[in-house]
């Protein structure tokens, strides 16, 4: 799949699984990681080591009209620092966002 945007943070990890960090942008777009149907708004989250912080990067499509929305949701899953998943808590700080 070709996406059409990209975001990208950089965070600390700080307990817990560095994969819950697309499972919160999931949760956010999606209403949760294990959801029926495919996304409303198509994403894929990778997340690369880069000394102790953790690079994140969310490529997703949506339209202009939803851009903004889109990206205020992404940014405030990153922002929480938080996610109770299937395997835990994991806990992470938002270093940077654009």
């Amino acid at each position: 799949m070709t996406f059409l945007f990209v975001r990208r943070a950089t965070v600390e990890l700080l307990a817990g699984d560095s994969r819950a960090i697309g499972g919160a942008v999931t949760v956010a777009l999606c209403g949760h990681w294990d959801h029926a149907g495919p996304c409303r708004w198509p994403h894929l989250t990778t997340v690369e080591t880069n000394g102790p912080t953790l690079a994140v990067t969310v490529a997703y499509t949506c339209t202009d009209d939803d851009r903004a929305h889109v990206e205020s949701l992404i940014d405030a899953a990153i922002g929480s620092g938080r996610l109770d998943g299937p395997d835990g808590v994991t806990t992470w700080r938002a270093v940077t966002r654009a």
